[in-house]
């Protein structure tokens, strides 16, 4: 539990005595209370309400479950902003927190879903969507995949932005939404820039009322920004990151009502679902990425989620193996894992070939080797594999292994999993570089010898994977004090996955 945090000098132009909780029942309760009063007033038939507000159940299934949604992808990446000192609250403000964070602004977390929910629903189905509902909008694919691929540029900018003190804040905030907004408008930016006045009534509404209780909250000091954290940019008052924040926050929930609302959603849907069916390894893929993106937030949690996120990658890429080789796949599931254990048993005992070193992880372990190293040489080769020319697989997909542990070893030294005896690297060795290289090249011989084919497989998917992992490791060192660490792996894995762009070409880039 993170104690309340002196304001910094400045930070406030007048303090009467309002508490966190008095500020919801003044600004953000009554609002509330306003709509969902009109939402029971239609489900009872009293009044009509925008269309039918509150007749649809799935309506209130939809938005209760963005509330949990927001609740549990907003609280760590809250808690960190209070523990990097970027906001806070004088004593005496709040009830009490929930590891770290203020019992009020969990609270928010929900009704601020509510209000641009419940907004977003009046709006919606108070517009008629039209006699072709169902057809995408004329400009098509080019909004969805160039929006989606903007706001991923934007998050990038956010990731460059965080290590620096005057961008902290606003990097962090881009950094948290834009990875959220690229998958909404992916799914369905046509659909949303075909209602956008919708989507600008639904998001304008009540940002424009929260920037207002925002400004008077910090001016009363209720809670504060910190000026030193921040790129000091103040138009009328309020931090420019705070107003970015709730613009994006708004614009995040009223996409996934608009979204849900839109007769051409169930349909992506249920193609998406098919796609899963075939495809079942992209589903361990998205747990995956969402065990992967809350880590550097709570790093408490840090090995119950790193084994988490490496057991589903593993069975990502094992039933993806088992699509593409058959019952092949179990064979080079055997070897990848038994290499694994012993080059690392051989590893720690004699120092030799990555450099001595011993074994301080948590969890369960196969011959004193956590479990989630071995399974790593399994996951990582193939994705390796995956990533590498198909004519130099031998010597790059080695490569691909080297610049992903150029992150992955710092992390686990700072994380006390395991330890170097001497680490110039961030506290590793540069012969644990050159062990992974050759140890790397004898597993892909291995390999390639039971399923030669692994050198000229598609592995669009797999490739995908490499990529963002490139960006995960950039963005969860930063978080850990590792920004170096995270900018050269991310390089380095950015430039061995380039090295394969010709091959992805040809394939046509397909999983």
């Amino acid at each position: 539990m993170l104690p309340a945090l002196a304001a910094p000098a400045g930070a406030a132009l007048w303090a009467p005595d309002m508490t966190y909780l008095q500020f919801h029942l003044a600004f953000t309760l009554p609002w509330l209370a306003w709509l969902l009063a009109g939402a029971i007033a239609a489900v009872r038939g009293k009044r009509p309400v925008a269309g039918g507000l509150g007749r649809d159940p799935a309506a209130w299934l939809g938005i209760g479950a963005l509330s949990l949604v927001a609740l549990g992808y907003t609280w760590p990446w809250d808690r960190a902003l209070i523990g990097q000192g970027v906001w806070g609250y004088p004593p005496g403000r709040v009830l009490a927190t929930i590891g770290g964070v203020p019992l009020e602004e969990v609270a928010f977390f929900l009704i601020q879903t509510w209000l641009v929910g419940l907004t977003a629903f009046a709006v919606g189905r108070g517009r008629r969507w039209g006699a072709a509902a169902g057809d995408p909008s004329p400009i098509g694919s080019w909004v969805r995949w160039g929006a989606a691929a903007a706001a991923l540029g934007v998050a990038g900018v956010g990731l460059l932005l965080w290590p620096t003190e005057p961008g902290r804040y606003l990097g962090l905030v881009l950094v948290w939404s834009m990875p959220v907004i690229a998958v909404q408008w992916a799914f369905g930016g046509d659909l949303l820039w075909g209602r956008r006045r919708a989507v600008a009534l639904a998001v304008g509404l009540p940002t424009a009322w929260l920037w207002l209780a925002d400004r008077l909250a910090i001016g009363w000091s209720i809670w504060w920004i910190s000026p030193d954290l921040t790129v000091g940019w103040r138009p009328f008052g309020l931090p420019v990151e705070e107003a970015v924040f709730f613009l994006l926050a708004s614009l995040l929930v009223a996409g996934g009502v608009l979204l849900a609302l839109h007769p051409s959603s169930p349909g992506r849907l249920r193609g998406l679902g098919a796609t899963l069916a075939r495809r079942p390894w992209r589903a361990w893929l998205v747990v995956w990425a969402v065990t992967m993106v809350p880590t550097p937030l709570v790093p408490e949690l840090f090995a119950p989620l790193a084994y988490a996120s490496t057991s589903a990658l593993t069975l990502a890429v094992l039933l993806y193996t088992l699509r593409r080789h058959g019952r092949r796949a179990w064979l080079l599931f055997a070897v990848a894992v038994t290499f694994g254990v012993a080059v690392e048993v051989l590893g720690e005992r004699t120092g030799f070939p990555f450099g001595a070193y011993a074994y301080l992880a948590p969890g369960p372990a196969l011959f004193g080797v956590p479990l989630l190293v071995p399974l790593g040489w399994f996951t990582f080769t193939l994705i390796a594999l995956a990533v590498a020319p198909a004519r130099r697989a031998r010597w790059i997909a080695p490569l691909a292994l080297v610049a992903w542990d150029l992150g992955l070893d710092p992390l686990m030294v700072r994380e006390g999993f395991w330890a170097f005896e001497v680490g110039p690297y961030f506290g590793v060795p540069w012969s644990n570089f050159a062990g992974w290289y050759v140890s790397g090249w004898l597993l892909v011989a291995a390999l390639l010898r039971i399923e030669p084919s692994l050198a000229h497989g598609e592995g669009g998917d797999l490739r995908a994977v490499y990529v963002a992992q490139a960006f995960l490791i950039g963005v969860g060192l930063a978080f850990f004090g590792l920004p170096w660490a995270g900018l050269i792996a991310a390089a380095a894995m950015l430039g061995v996955a380039a090295l394969g762009l010709p091959r992805a070409a040809a394939a046509g880039g397909s999983g």
